[in-house]
């Protein structure tokens, strides 16, 4: 049959797959709240069924792990990578006793959504809070604030996937192909020191 290729979900067994580097933009994400002094770092999540959703928590766990900063059940909230449960998990998260300094949210379109939950709260991003998002999604021109995010290297991927395709095809290249892309932070003006 004709081969195919997965895009940005890294799946196990023999499939063609591109994927981005999930777990390692999570972990930049939280090193670089960390940096700017922040101990008190939620998380939003993606839809746990997804690969993508999964590393980002991964990454968040295991980034607060390498810190010694201790892992806090109430700062895990589910987003789904939707913007209902991401007003929700947000409402939540900024009305704890304690609340948190600091959020990584699984995704941009989330992201957006926490920043205007914090504004009716009367709470500033990013003097009061600092929001990271993921994705470097084009919607977030409209942010209030320019969101700090992960880029995934879309045109990169899709270059190296049509690429990958025809060596498949010319049978240049053996298969299963899994290629992961690294993911890069793009530091903007959601996110400020304490």
């Amino acid at each position: 049959g004709m081969p195919f290729l997965v895009m940005n979900n890294y799946l196990a067994g023999p499939i063609n797959c591109i994927s981005i580097d999930n777990k390692s933009g999570a972990i930049a994400s939280v090193n670089y709240l960390v940096e700017l002094g922040h101990k008190r770092i939620a998380t939003i999540t993606g839809n746990m069924n997804t690969e993508a959703a999964k590393k980002r928590l991964e990454g968040y766990k295991f980034a607060l792990e390498k810190h010694n900063i201790k892992l806090k059940e109430e700062y895990i909230k589910n987003g789904d990578f939707l913007r209902t449960p991401a007003r929700a998990a947000a409402g939540e998260l900024l009305k704890l006793k304690n609340p948190p300094t600091a959020i990584f949210v699984a995704s941009d379109v989330m992201a957006l959504e926490v920043i205007d939950v914090a504004a009716s709260l009367k709470i500033k991003v990013p003097s009061q809070l600092s929001i990271i998002g993921f994705d470097d999604n084009p919607l977030s021109v409209y942010s209030p604030v320019p969101l700090t995010t992960v880029s995934q290297p879309i045109v990169e991927m899709g270059r190296l996937a049509l690429e990958t395709l025809n060596q498949v095809v010319l049978e240049k290249q053996k298969t299963p192909v899994k290629i992961i892309m690294p993911a890069k932070l793009i530091k903007r003006e959601s996110t400020r020191g304490i």
